[in-house]
């Protein structure tokens, strides 16, 4: 900066130079003019006083001329009274003063010429002058107008310099602020250094405090498998003391029979139904109902809810079979395993819990998530469970163990999963991004992911085969996407469908050719998977509609509103 200043000032200093130099040229030119002037002026000054000289000695030699022609004119007129010599003497006399005279009046006229020459030399000179002079004026003007710009460009130089100071004096300022901030910023990494170092001594007992209290957890799950043996056996022992009762049940403390369900009742499988009216209804007891799951035998229904407790019915008759307990807070999914032996439930105090059916005892307590549990399914041989918690992560469980042995972290937060194989290795997840996600469970690796909505994403139902996923969203549409590549295949919607957003669960019938779901003013929509089209409406609740399930056989449909009751629709 500073040399491009000097390099500047050099510039400007170089050109006044010039400028100055030039005008000396133009004053040098101007005054050898004005000195020739002057010369001439003397030498005309001169040829005047010559000119001036030359008239008086001319006028005196023609006063003389006329005295001697007077003399002569008289002496003439005198009758002779000179001698012959003496008029001889005056003839020579006049002879040579005419001559004298012609020569001074030669010499006039020669010295009047060279005045008239002096004289238009003088008017040259002088017009000359007058230019010159005007040349001089307008000269003067620029070199005045030159020094005022000279002298404003010393202000400004002036202006800069001042400004340059005072740029000089904030960098100085700013760089003892920056010396400033660059010891606060080594104070405060030093400060970070030791909060971290503090943050993973927390993060270190924070882990020895979970695992002390999974530990917990797990021995007071042991304490509960260990009861509920005792229970299994105490109920062997009353088989044995009593042969001609059925298996008997515990519930509130009394006994009663559980018939088995008829033979073959899981072996029908024809083409699905769409359901025309209600023949029956089932009242939960519950202030609202979340979930509903069917068994595989068709024979049980589970209902869970806003109640602490499992409600078990008779498929078939809606009669009360079993009261699950052990719930700390609200059900949020119920899940029937496929040879209908255990039932699971997710609770909203961060555990799943497994009952046999054939006792209605709880078998198994699932601890480990820090957030309510909201889904919770069986794969095919309910082996593995697999669980999803508001903490955003999924956990698989080993079901006769009952210990975590995979979690995944889901990104953002999901509505539903589903699995997309028999034994749980692949499942969609369904997202409040408007995303549906697809899990490898062993690995915990996302395998492919998809927009597939306008808004969050509801519920996600596997076919049967698993190749294909129906997903309802809460921008009114199902849609039914291929899983392999998360394209869509047909979009489904109906004028008037809305769905419920916390509990609003799509499903498909067992042959794959409808799909079902419950809209938020009471109304049950039925579409054709093939061709999107709505096959039928039923306005049949008094509330939203939360869940709603074929029967295995696909002769009949559970749909469950969120005041309470369930519909068995033919």
């Amino acid at each position: 900066m500073a040399q491009s200043r000097g390099a500047t000032a050099a510039g400007w200093e170089t050109r006044i130079l010039a400028q100055l130099e030039q005008r000396e040229l133009r004053v040098a030119t101007v005054a050898k003019v004005i000195q020739s002037y002057s010369r001439l002026a003397g030498k005309v000054g001169e040829f005047a006083s010559h000119s001036r000289d030359a008239e008086a000695r001319s006028r005196e030699m023609q006063g003389e001329h006329e005295r001697l022609l007077e003399s002569y004119e008289r002496n003439g007129g005198g009758g002779g009274s000179v001698g012959g010599g003496s008029s001889g003497g005056s003839t020579r006399g006049m002879s040579l003063a005419q001559q004298r005279i012609a020569d001074l009046e030669r010499d006039i006229e020669a010295m009047k010429e060279e005045r008239t020459v002096l004289y238009r030399t003088q008017g040259t000179n002088a017009q000359r002058l007058l230019d010159l002079s005007d040349k001089m004026r307008e000269t003067d003007e620029r070199l005045r107008q030159q020094e005022l710009e000279i002298m404003d460009s010393h202000e400004a130089l002036r202006r800069s310099n001042s400004k340059i100071d005072d740029l000089r004096a904030a960098l100085k300022e700013k760089d003892g602020t920056v010396q400033i901030l660059q010891d606060e910023m080594s104070a405060l990494q030093l400060e970070i250094v030791q909060i971290e170092d503090r943050c993973r001594k927390l993060q270190a007992e924070n882990d020895d405090l979970v695992k002390r209290w999974l530990q917990k957890m797990n021995s007071e799950a042991e304490k509960v498998n260990e009861v509920t043996q005792e229970l299994e056996l105490i109920k062997r022992k009353s088989e044995a003391l009593s042969p001609r009762m059925g298996p008997a049940v515990f519930e509130d403390d009394q006994f009663f029979a559980v018939h088995s369900p008829p033979a073959g009742a899981n072996a029908i499988h024809g083409a699905s139904l769409v359901p025309r009216s209600a023949v029956g209804k089932i009242d939960a007891r519950m202030e609202e109902v979340h979930s509903i799951a069917i068994s595989g035998s068709g024979a049980l229904l589970a209902v869970g809810g806003q109640s602490t407790t499992v409600k078990v019915f008779d498929a078939e008759t809606g009669e009360s079979v079993f009261s699950l307990s052990g719930c700390l807070k609200a059900v949020n999914h119920v899940e029937i395993s496929t040879d209908s032996t255990l039932l699971l439930a997710a609770s909203s105090d961060h555990t799943a819990r497994i009952w046999k059916l054939d006792t209605g005892r709880h078998w198994k307590s699932l601890t480990g998530h820090i957030g309510s549990v909201m889904v919770a399914k069986f794969n095919h041989d309910a082996s593995r469970v697999f669980t999803y918690s508001q903490d955003r992560t999924i956990k698989v469980w080993d079901t006769q163990r009952g210990l975590c042995v995979k979690t995944l972290f889901t990104v953002s937060s999901c509505h539903d999963f589903a699995l997309l194989d028999s034994a749980g290795a692949r499942i969609a997840t369904a997202h409040v991004d408007n995303s549906v996600r697809v899990w490898d469970t062993a690995s915990g690796k996302r395998l492919r992911e998809a927009s597939v909505h306008k808004e969050q994403v509801m519920s996600v139902w596997a076919s049967c085969t698993g190749s294909r996923i129906l997903t309802n969203s809460y921008d009114g549409t199902l849609k039914l996407v291929d899983a392999s590549t998360l394209d869509v295949v047909a979009v489904m919607s109906a004028p008037g469908y809305r769905p419920s957003r916390n509990w609003a669960r799509a499903s498909l019938s067992p042959d794959g050719r409808f799909a079902m779901a419950g809209s938020i003013d009471g109304r049950l929509f039925v579409w054709d998977v093939n061709s999107g089209d709505l096959v039928r409406t039923l306005d049949i609740h008094k509330s939203a509609v939360c869940d709603a399930l074929w029967h295995p056989t696909g002769m009949r449909v559970y749909s469950a509103e969120k005041s309470r009751y369930i519909l068995i629709l033919h």
